[in-house]
């Protein structure tokens, strides 16, 4: 990563959604982040070890590595599991939202569909905050 991006706030975006990449990552540049993507969860680990960012958003439902599967490899690696976790995935479900609880790898838990992209940047500070 270039140094004069490092010196911005990352944010990670893992999802298999091309739509839902370029949303974000144009709404967390506007807010003055620096973004790197991943279009699956085993793409998404490969990017997080190497770039170390200060936050990641997460999609549930993906190819390869599912959400659940990059969080586990989070929590088992002492300084991955420092990074705080926002997910933000389409599945409004109490058994996936206590699974994700029971991890305690994830800060928070929003639904794409009824998540604005502000309110999606408002809780990823809030997370960065809380670490």
């Amino acid at each position: 990563m270039e140094e004069s991006l490092r010196n911005k706030k990352l944010v990670c975006i893992v999802d298999d959604d091309d739509n839902v990449r370029d949303i974000y990552s144009t709404k967390f540049k506007r807010e003055g982040f620096a973004v790197v993507t991943a279009k699956d969860g085993e793409e998404g680990l490969s990017v997080i070890k190497k770039e170390r960012p200060d936050v990641v958003v997460l999609d549930l439902q993906m190819p390869i590595l599912d959400g659940l599967g990059v969080l586990q490899a989070l929590k088992c690696d002492r300084e991955l599991a420092k990074i705080p976790v926002v997910i933000l995935t389409n599945i409004d479900s109490d058994v996936m939202f206590k699974e994700v609880g029971r991890l305690d790898a994830a800060q928070y838990y929003l639904l794409k569909a009824l998540t604005e992209p502000q309110k999606v940047v408002d809780v990823t500070l809030e997370a960065m905050a809380q670490r």
